[in-house]
Formats: C-alpha cells, structure tokens, sequence
C-alpha cells in the first residue's frame, strides 16, 4: 500500500537551486552564442561553514558559457554549479548589441519553449558592452542591477517592452518590435569606487524582422511612449522669455491620453490627436504666471514643441519603412477590406507614404505652490 500513499516525491529546496535573475544573448565569434547567466547570490543561512555576517557573500553570480544552443550552454554550466539552475524568476533577458545589429534568427526559440520562463518578463538591448559587464556593475540604492533596471521601468521613466509584447510583434511582418536600450557609459563619479562603467536606460531599437532597422534617442522615446498611452510624467522645456532665449520654463505630464483616427478612403491615412495637462516644475524668467497671455503663449510652446517632436519621430519611422506604434494595426482591424488590398506583407512600403497629421491639446493644470516667480 506504501506506493498508494499521497507524498513528495521529487522535492527541490531552495537550497538546492540556482535562481536566475537575468539572461544574456549575444553573439560571440565563429557563430557561437554567448549566453550570460545572472544568479541571485545564496542566503548565508543556506550556506555551510558561513561566516558571520553577509561579508564576502557576493549578492549575484554571474557566469558566462559560449556554445551552439542554448539547451548545451545550460548543460555546461550546471556541470559547473552545484546547485540546479532553475529559470522560473528570470526579470529579464538581456540582446546584446552585435546580435541584435547581425539578426536574432532563432536565437530566442528557447524561451518560448521552455515553461519555465514567464512571459511578464522584461527585453532590452546592451550598448557599448558585453552584457557581463552590465551584470557586473554596482547599482545604485539596489544590491542588484537587474533589479534596479527593472525598478527604472516600473516607474515608466523609460519605454517598458515585455517578453510577450516583442514576441506578439515579432509574429507579424507589419508590426516592428521594439527593444528599450540599456547604455554602458564611463562614468567613474557613478556607482562604486573604482567601477568604470555605469548603467542607464537610454533610448530605444526598432527592429525590421529579426534586426536593428533604426534606434531612436531618449527624446525620441517620448513620442513612442505618447503614442503606446504613457506620455503621463514626461517633461517639457521651452523657452520662457518674451523671444527665445537661455531663459526656460520646464512642464511636468501629470495627465496624458492619445487617439489615433484613421480617415475613410481607398489609401490609409490618419490624424493624431494628443491631449494633456501640465504642472509648473521650474521658471526661470520673471514673467508673471496669472496673466492669461503668458500661459497661454507658454502652453502653446510646448504643444509646438511636442508636435515637432512627434512629427520628427513619425517620419523618421517612415523613412525606415518600421511600424512599432500599431498604426497598421488600425487598419487591420477598422478597415479589413483596405487591409486586404495593401496587403500585410506589403504595409512596410505603404506606411512610408501614409499621411499622418498631428494635433495637440495642452491644458495648464497647476503651477505648483506658488503663481509668479520671486522675481516678478
């Protein structure tokens, strides 16, 4: 009766696994892939002959393997641990640059495979490093720099892309991925002493297929994050004098909302409409806030300015022949007749030619604690 009796059979402790934190792909010569693993450090409670206190416990391992496939590399490195890697709380997966740049392929397969790795995951790219390098940094208020990166992108400071959102795209061949971009700069005044590189996240890939079609820059993400519903907590400078000057006025996003309408007829065309409020963060000319001329002409600089940005970046996106923002998707699913006739294989060569117009509405919602500046 002993083999009827309900029980655990295939127990793993904690103790017994290596939790990933992090992975890294990226291309290495000969075309090997460079797989880049980054494990929580153990517990002192989990460790024999542990010494007092958390000193000379590291709080990450980071170990490098290079092979064919994912599934060898993960074999090696588990002859090397002592412990049973385990996937299941991966934050985020890592492209290097030179893969991403040279063509993903199926370089990604294993994670759509795998049942271990969830999708709510994070995907960004590495520039001016390998992603060892990134792993190895000391973050700043975090003991680890996943966990920091990710913190950053909760916040919605930076462009947020997720496993299941880079695949959903990558599945299409009229939506273009997008990869928010991690920059490794030399910066010996940040993070540790000593430390000579420092982590940011900074702009962002468009990817055409399985490769870099074009990167845009961290103001140039503000218009992509306007378009994808989170323009909220942006900020916007202009000039605050009379004529343009030195002097400026910076606005803080305290409510964002977007709509995208697509215009009747035979070819695709659409108009923008962006809408919002802004907070007073910073003056720095004296010029007085509670006459209705110089809020007004203010609130209209920065929907000028606003505009220019998304109308640069919506034709920069053309002139790429790349679709990250769903505009192709809006005709798909609001005009499946015009769809069918453009063609889904061919949406690349239409949206460059597509008119889009783009309207702003900004509101001035408060000007902080105090109306006028000390000078006025």
């Amino acid at each position: 009766l002993l083999p009827l009796l309900t029980g655990c059979w295939g127990r793993l402790e904690l103790a017994d696994l290596a939790l990933v934190i992090a992975l890294g792909v990226d291309l290495a010569d000969n075309g090997l892939y460079e797989f880049t693993f980054g494990i929580a450090g153990p517990p002192v409670s989990h460790m024999k002959n542990a010494p007092q206190g958390d000193a000379g416990i590291p709080s990450r391992i980071v170990v490098t393997q290079r092979g064919r496939s994912f599934a060898g590399v993960l074999r090696e490195i588990e002859l090397r641990l002592p412990r049973r890697i385990n996937l299941t709380h991966t934050l985020v997966v890592f492209i290097g640059e030179r893969l991403a740049e040279h063509g993903l392929g199926d370089a990604l397969d294993f994670v759509l495979r795998a049942p271990e790795f969830r999708l709510q995951g994070l995907i960004v790219m590495v520039r001016g490093g390998p992603v060892r390098t990134l792993l190895e940094t000391e973050p700043l208020m975090e003991n680890l720099q996943t966990k920091a990166l990710t913190e950053i992108a909760k916040a919605h400071i930076g462009l947020e892309v997720r496993l299941w959102e880079f695949f959903s795209a990558r599945a299409t061949t009229y939506r273009a991925p997008l990869l928010p971009v991690i920059e490794l700069m030399e910066s010996p005044d940040t993070g540790a002493k000593g430390q000579r590189y420092a982590a940011r996240l900074g702009g962002a890939a468009v990817l055409r297929g399985d490769r870099v079609a074009l990167y845009l820059d961290a103001r140039e993400v503000r218009a992509i994050k306007w378009l994808r519903g989170r323009g909220r907590d942006g900020v916007i400078t202009v000039p605050c004098g009379d004529e343009p000057g030195p002097e400026s006025v910076s606005f803080r996003v305290v409510q964002a909302g977007h709509r995208v309408r697509l215009h009747r007829g035979g070819k695709p065309a659409f108009a923008v409409a962006l809408r919002g409020r802004l907070r007073v963060t910073e003056m720095q000319c004296p010029r007085p806030l509670v006459e209705p001329q110089v809020h007004e002409q203010l609130v209209q600089r920065a929907e000028a300015e606003l505009r220019d940005l998304m109308e640069q970046v919506i034709a920069k996106l053309q002139e790429a022949g790349v679709d990250p923002v769903f505009f192709g998707e809006h005709v798909r699913a609001l005009r499946p007749g015009l769809w069918r006739t453009v063609g889904e294989e061919r949406w690349g060569e239409t949206w460059r030619e597509v008119p889009v117009t783009v309207s702003v509405d900004l509101r001035l919602h408060t000007t902080g604690l105090m109306r006028n500046p000390l000078r006025s």
